[in-house]
């Protein structure tokens, strides 16, 4: 099980360290001044494919990242 990492910077960004692929990072479509929004975080996630296996939750203050949760890799769809 990875954690998926959500952090502000422009915009929001969810980054995850795959130690298969190196890291990934996936933007949002949340932008500046927005709150995160945590289904936004979980579509790109998805789109990209992984599954959010968790809830997002606030990271503690020590933390870089503001949210995490914990992700999979999806299983691939069926062949047509």
């Amino acid at each position: 099980m990875l954690t998926a990492r959500a952090e502000y910077h422009t915009d929001w960004h969810v980054y995850i360290d795959d130690p298969a692929r190196d890291p990934l990072g996936y933007c949002t479509g949340t932008g500046p001044d927005e709150p995160v929004d945590p289904d936004a975080a979980t579509r790109v996630l998805e789109q990209g494919g992984w599954r959010v296996t968790g809830s997002w939750t606030e990271a503690p203050p020590t933390c870089d990242a503001l949210f995490t949760a914990s992700v999979e890799k999806a299983d691939p769809p069926p062949e047509a």
